[in-house]
């Protein structure tokens, strides 16, 4: 409606004044209104190459309809370990020019140069970038997680308008009214087992150790023209520790989501005392 005023708006300025060289100019539309719905994706690349090189998976996003759906899938990766996962407002994902120290690693500092701030956390609650309580995926005995997660886009936006508390953290807000755009955004998927070799020159970041807080795949989001594949609509509930399932659908958004937190100390994950 506000490019339909917009034309007539300057249709009527070609028309005043009596001269036939008025140019009309035609609004631009912004990229943030033309990502408004849709299906997006990001393939998921290794980003310490001597850590889960032949991993490969992929972050599938859905806009619609006043829902956002993000789904992860990874396979080959490192295997029985909590994965930190987030959506991240930079625009590419590292490589080996950002080995800033030379040690044949890119650590969680490096990374983050790189990928930049938090947006949206991948975990346990998506309306919220607190509330999801760090619970993330971890993956089984074979390098593998799925990850699914909906929630109500509106109330999505409303926590990430609200005023940014912390200007110190790695989490960043929207400004106020401002759209939220995926494309050419990055997700990054953090974490190796503790015995995992790191030299002493590998850093942490914020509150993650150097074991925690390695980046092993990451991916650029893009937009998709057709839905990637076919919904698999068979109900396979193949059995995984504390009671998950791998594959199918039987309704829940939870399917084949593995979780533990810092509260679950029997699960796989690599996160100990602050």
């Amino acid at each position: 409606m506000k490019y339909f005023f917009i034309l007539m708006l300057l249709y009527s300025c070609s028309k005043g004044g009596g001269s036939s060289n008025h140019l009309v100019i035609p609004p631009v539309i912004d990229t943030l209104e033309t990502e408004e719905e849709g299906i997006f994706q990001a393939l998921l690349q290794p980003v310490n190459k001597s850590i889960g090189q032949h991993l490969n998976g992929a972050l599938t996003l859905v806009k619609e309809n006043n829902e956002f759906i993000a789904d992860v899938r990874l396979s080959a990766g490192p295997a029985s370990v909590l994965h930190t996962q987030h959506l991240h407002i930079g625009s590419r994902c590292p490589d080996s020019r950002d080995d800033i120290n030379g040690d044949g690693f890119i650590d969680g500092f490096e990374g983050a140069e790189v990928y930049k701030e938090v947006l949206i956390p991948l975990d346990d609650d998506l309306s919220s970038q607190r509330m999801g309580g760090g619970i993330y995926p971890a993956s089984d005995e074979f390098g593998f997680y799925y990850y699914s997660k909906a929630t109500d886009l509106q109330k999505m936006m409303d926590d990430l308008w609200e005023e940014d508390i912390n200007l110190t953290d790695e989490y960043v807000k929207l400004r106020l009214n401002e759209s939220l755009t995926v494309i050419n955004k990055v997700v990054v998927i953090l974490g190796v087992p503790t015995d995992t070799f790191l030299p002493d020159t590998v850093s942490g970041y914020g509150r993650l150790t150097p074991h925690q807080a390695l980046p092993i795949a990451c991916g650029v989001v893009q937009k998709l023209t057709k839905v990637p594949g076919v919904i698999d609509r068979d109900s396979t509930d193949i059995p995984v520790p504390h009671g998950g399932a791998i594959g199918g659908s039987n309704g829940g958004d939870d399917d084949g989501a593995v979780f533990y937190s810092e509260s679950h100390p029997e699960g796989p994950g690599n996160y100990g005392e602050d």
